[in-house]
């Protein structure tokens, strides 16, 4: 079988199921929400929406162990070391093992201590009762993130994300379905956010690690050799490679999530609503496209350990080509088309964007587009460190400098100082990956001539 068509086949065919357990998601979300808010009402629900932002640091709470673990695996794997990567799978979850003690060690200590009630201004007894047990159903949902990410990610490190997806899609289904038990005999806002949130990575753990050992045999091990499978040089490797693709992670987030935030403190917090609308109607291109693009990361790895040059530059002008034609779609769409479509969805005219705030934001986007495109590559190729070190000091540049526009200029400066310093993230990104062919190219070279 063509390797190269065999890579093809297995990225498109995990977009094809993760787009698939988005829709799923999506749908399930428009019955669950509704559902969820007429049960426990108003503050309760608030509580949960407020403790569910903190989810959003499941990303960064295993210090980059995960996308360390995911590398190693892809470039091990990739030049058939099995016992390498076996062995960094089997660190990485020790590692975050105890990442996971401590966190829930903390939590039980602090949490009992802390006057969450005051913290959160609650009013109602049930909101007064439920804020704790709640905090700590959002430490367990957390921890078992943590847990879930690396089997999702090992799943991709071996180029198999498509059975994640099937498993997320029955996760949905089955979390509903344990939504309407819990609203049907009052099991409270603890059971309701474990349900909503932390079966997915039950499942994950429960089905996904026994259908990851069986198709993938080299990652069983005997009960004594897991003690020896957890080994020094593996850890490092973890951590040295976490560490930047942590680092990586922090800058995008920073470029991604910024703008409100200095948007909200220059001109009032409800200067933000025409542009967090907007951001909405903008994100959906960008989030089919990196379940896209996404796939075809341990697939470049894997074909970097076979100095696959010309596979990969193919790569790279498909994605370039995919995130082109989007551009350019979307932008059309959204620049003739978001005044009538954000005033019909919302129902709020006032909240409409002007044409200078769509602009500017439309270009955010396409340059999203560009850093999608590039980090795949450069994640493939393990490049983290110029994305963690140039991408940490654009963003953080970036940022001072919209901190510093005047108030009385127009919102969308604050935009255009972001967009300044992600073009030049972009620009740096594009000749590190110039430069990684070249040395890719003159590697395949030398392996042809030595075969």
């Amino acid at each position: 079988m063509n390797t190269g068509r065999e890579r093809y086949r297995r990225a498109a065919s995990t977009a094809v199921m993760n787009m698939v357990a988005q829709i799923v998601q999506m749908a399930t979300g428009l019955i669950s929400v509704p559902l969820a808010l007429a049960y426990v009402g108003p503050e309760r629900f608030g509580i949960w929406m407020t403790l569910s932002t903190a989810l959003a640091f499941i990303t960064f709470s295993d210090f980059g162990v995960g996308i360390g673990m995911q590398d190693r695996m892809s470039r091990h794997a990739g030049k058939g070391d099995y016992r390498g990567a076996r062995n960094a799978f089997y660190s990485a979850f020790a590692l975050v093992g105890i990442i996971v003690i401590l966190v829930g060690m903390i939590a039980c200590l602090a949490l009992p201590r802390l006057e969450l009630a005051s913290l959160f201004s609650l009013r109602s007894a049930e909101g007064q009762a439920d804020i704790g047990p709640t905090a700590l159903a959002t430490t367990a949902v957390i921890t078992l993130g943590l847990l879930g990410g690396l089997v999702q990610r090992a799943f991709n490190a071996v180029q198999e994300g498509f059975w994640v997806a099937v498993l997320q899609v029955a996760a949905r289904f089955f979390s509903l379905a344990l939504l309407f038990v819990v609203v049907r005999f009052q099991l409270g806002l603890p059971a309701l956010v474990f349900v909503v949130g932390g079966l997915a990575s039950c499942v994950l753990l429960l089905a996904g690690i026994p259908l990851l050992l069986y198709r993938n045999k080299w990652l069983r091990l005997r009960r004594q050799e897991i003690f020896e499978a957890i080994d020094l040089e593996s850890v490092k490797g973890l951590l040295s490679v976490g560490a930047m693709g942590l680092g990586a992670s922090v800058a995008i987030y920073l470029v991604n999530n910024s703008i409100p935030v200095l948007i909200s403190s220059k001109y009032g917090a409800e200067a933000v609503a025409d542009f967090a609308v907007l951001m909405k109607l903008l994100a959906i291109p960008g989030m089919l496209l990196a379940y896209v693009l996404s796939p075809l990361w341990p697939a470049i790895a894997e074909a970097n350990q076979k100095s696959d040059a010309r596979w990969i530059r193919g790569a790279y002008r498909k994605c370039s080509t995919a995130c082109f034609g989007v551009a350019i779609i979307s932008s059309v769409v959204i620049l003739l088309g978001a005044p009538f479509i954000i005033r019909h969805w919302t129902g709020a005219a006032e909240i409409v964007p002007s044409s200078h705030l769509v602009v500017a934001s439309i270009v955010f986007m396409v340059l999203g587009f560009w850093n999608s495109a590039a980090s795949i590559v450069l994640n493939g190729l393990s490049r983290f460190k110029g994305q963690a070190s140039y991408g940490l000091l654009l963003a953080a540049g970036a940022v001072l400098a919209a901190a510093f526009i005047p108030g009385s200029f127009p919102k969308e400066y604050v935009v255009w100082a972001i967009n300044i310093g992600f073009a030049f993230r972009c620009i740096l990104m594009q000749f590190e990956i110039n430069g990684s062919f070249a040395e890719l190219s003159r590697r395949s070279a030398t392996y042809l001539q030595r075969s």
